[in-house]
């Protein structure tokens, strides 16, 4: 059999097919390029011009008015500090900042502050007269922005908590004092004074809620477990201490466990220690 009766197929050059796809098409290249520069010059002049319409003195406050009523906290002075606390414009204005600086005011548990178009600002405040009161052991006297501490207007206290403490102490002195509050409370408890001195002592006097005013008595907690020392107190007070509130002079917490009472009508004796229950 020869080659010509196999009947092979015919071999003939292919021409680059793919050369002409693998080409790019140059006018929808250009094409995509323009736009692509239109839409990156429209996003600029876009930003250009709300940085100026931010910037510039448009949209600026001309009104802030006070929503609530008040009954304790002077409204020219909440109206002042909101004006001095406003940055920027209607369209930028932190108005967080605005409510951190109300909310320093004494008497001012809570405030809320919104917009209202075109102009003004609308403040809704939530009063309270449960306060505390920092005192600086460096400088007793000084009244600062920061020397008092709005409580909520359920926390019904017979009288204004003191924090004594050195200036660097405060926020831990009101983060301590915000701990224990609630587990005194439970217990019957008022806070007078929450103290801690330069050597990092603490200390604390108590007054059983509705108690004439004479009757108190201080703890001491040494340096540390402040908190969980005071769990501890409050549960074996209101088992095996309430009925002899008026008697006891002083508790020392400085113990592992348990704790000491010396009793007001037996100053020179040693105290009494107790076990104390823990909060397991």
């Amino acid at each position: 059999m020869s080659i010509d009766s196999i009947g092979l197929p015919e071999l003939r050059p292919v021409s680059n097919a793919t050369a002409s796809s693998d080409t790019p098409d140059t006018g929808s290249a250009r094409m995509r390029r323009w736009q692509c520069i239109a839409v990156l010059a429209v996003l600029l002049v876009t930003a250009l011009a709300a940085d100026q319409i931010i910037r510039s003195g448009y949209f600026t406050f001309e009104k802030v008015t006070v929503a609530t009523p008040l009954a304790h906290v002077d409204r020219g002075i909440v109206e002042r500090t909101a004006w001095r606390s406003i940055q920027g414009n209607y369209l930028n204005v932190d108005l967080n900042r605005i409510e951190a600086a109300l909310e320093t005011l004494p008497g001012i548990y809570q405030a809320m502050v919104r917009r209202v178009w075109p102009d003004a600002l609308e403040l809704g405040i939530v009063e309270t007269q449960a306060m505390a009161r920092f005192q600086n052991l460096d400088d007793p006297d000084e009244i600062s922005a920061d020397s008092y501490i709005n409580l909520a207007p359920t926390q019904i206290l017979p009288v204004s908590p003191v924090l004594r403490g050195p200036k660097v102490q405060r926020e831990t002195l009101v983060a301590v004092f915000f701990s224990i509050f609630p587990l005194l409370q439970e217990v019957g408890l008022a806070p007078l004074e929450l103290s801690v001195n330069k050597a990092g002592r603490w200390a604390l006097v108590l007054q059983p809620q509705g108690a004439l005013a004479d009757v108190h008595f201080s703890i001491l907690f040494g340096r540390d477990g402040v908190v969980e020392k005071v769990d501890r107190f409050a549960r074996s007070y209101s088992i095996a201490l309430r009925g002899k509130v008026d008697l006891i002079a002083k508790v020392d917490m400085r113990y592992a466990n348990g704790f000491a009472v010396r009793w007001h009508q037996d100053p020179v004796q040693a105290p009494v220690q107790l076990a104390g229950l823990s909060g397991n």
